[in-house]
């Protein structure tokens, strides 16, 4: 079964944060692409992006890798519950079918939206269906397994860019899943499926997902192995 007959809608998400915990980090910039089956493809009928003010000073490591500055949130960011209520009204709710999230790593995405959204008295459906591009790449090619390294993979470049602001990214990841589609169809095979370095511990679970230890070299399909490698 391909993914569109199980999702004719689909939201990519991404952020920019100040850091890697979500439970005490913030979202700086937040983005999401809904995309629709459409005759023959999956096709974008809405875009939100926006920064969002935080009251602290960004590190100057989140500032070299964004290019996003104190001065730019201050000028151009907006409060985190506006930022919350109107992702929640656009890309949340309405949905005619079950909801589908796609991200690449997702767990460190879902993690924020999650937390940002339970801020402001929100939450994803309780129905919620997640993909986790990365989880898919990593069964496709060995180390290293950044975005950048899926677009240079599938030769990608003049499509899709990994320039760690959060639209480029949604759409480089929905560029990504695309390519793998093409390669091998088994997407669905990944829904509420994600992967994790088994190296390090698991935290932020979300709700409904299965964990399995994925290492950075693939030995198969994670889907197949129901007991993890």
């Amino acid at each position: 079964m391909k993914l569109r007959e199980l999702h004719e809608e689909l939201v990519v998400i991404d952020c920019e944060t100040t850091g890697l915990d979500p439970t005490t980090d913030r979202i700086i910039e937040i983005a999401a692409v809904k995309y629709r089956w459409i005759s023959s493809g999956y096709e974008v009928v809405d875009i939100y992006d926006t920064l969002i003010r935080y009251a602290g000073t960004l590190p100057q490591r989140i500032t070299e890798i964004t290019g996003i500055t104190d001065a730019m949130l201050l000028a151009s960011g907006i409060a985190e519950s506006a930022a919350a209520v109107q992702f929640h009204k656009r890309f949340v709710e309405g949905w005619t079918g079950k909801p589908l999230y796609v991200a690449y790593n997702a767990p460190f995405d879902i993690g924020f939206f999650k937390r940002l959204l339970a801020r402001h008295g929100k939450a994803f459906p309780a129905d919620t269906t997640y993909l986790d591009a990365l989880t898919v790449y990593r069964d496709r090619a060995s180390y290293p397994h950044k975005l950048e390294d899926a677009i240079r993979h599938y030769n990608l470049s003049d499509v899709a860019s990994n320039s760690h602001r959060a639209t480029d990214d949604c759409m480089a990841t929905f560029e990504t899943l695309k390519a793998m589609a093409k390669e091998q169809d088994d997407l669905p095979m990944y829904l509420n499926l994600f992967g994790y370095n088994p190296n390090y511990p698991l935290q932020n679970r979300v709700d409904g997902v299965v964990y399995r230890p994925q290492p950075f070299r693939p030995k198969g399909k994670l889907y197949l192995n129901e007991r993890g490698w």
